[in-house]
């Protein structure tokens, strides 16, 4: 048994507006078409969090907001992960109760990409919109003590190639 990680950097936005701020940027119709075929795949694909962390900027929150759907559990909203870096990321895998053996977070590049190579080194230049990171590492492992090199990259899953 595996402990996973399955991060996901949000859905396709919109520049229509320049009114708003980068923070209120909502989801163009890419990105309202992409996230629930996303949460699907993920699904089909026997990923199953009991636990869903969003940025709490509203690409983010939108993207999760249909994974949240397909999997009928809440999500948590958390600052930190508008634009987080890995260590943004790993301050949140730290405070995970150990009954949690999979997680989902919702958040933005770079910090996504440098997650994915942080991982296993080279991997790609960029996750793109809606893209899918799943990680595993030993169930043994305590949250506490989690570090990215140690985690085993099982998939990059993209809209352009959804399926493992």
């Amino acid at each position: 048994m595996t402990k996973k990680i399955i991060i996901v950097r949000h859905a396709k936005s919109s520049w229509t507006d320049f009114s708003l701020s980068d923070f209120q940027r909502p989801l163009d119709q890419r990105g309202l078409n992409d996230a629930p075929v996303m949460a699907e795949v993920l699904r089909e694909a026997g990923h199953y969090p009991q636990k869903i962390v969003s940025s709490s900027a509203v690409r983010a929150k939108s993207t999760a907001a249909f994974f949240s759907k397909t999997f009928q559990i809440d999500v948590e909203e958390v600052d930190s992960l508008y634009h987080g870096m890995p260590d943004d990321y790993l301050d949140q895998i730290k405070q995970l109760p150990e009954d949690v053996q999979c997680v989902a977070f919702f958040g933005h590049n770079p910090g996504i990409t440098y997650i994915a190579n942080d991982i296993q080194r080279g991997i790609t230049d960029n996750i793109p919109t809606c893209g899918i990171i799943v990680a595993e590492m030993p169930l043994d492992v305590a949250w506490q003590k989690t570090i990215w090199s140690k985690m085993k990259l099982k998939h990059i899953l993209t809209p352009k190639d959804p399926y493992p």
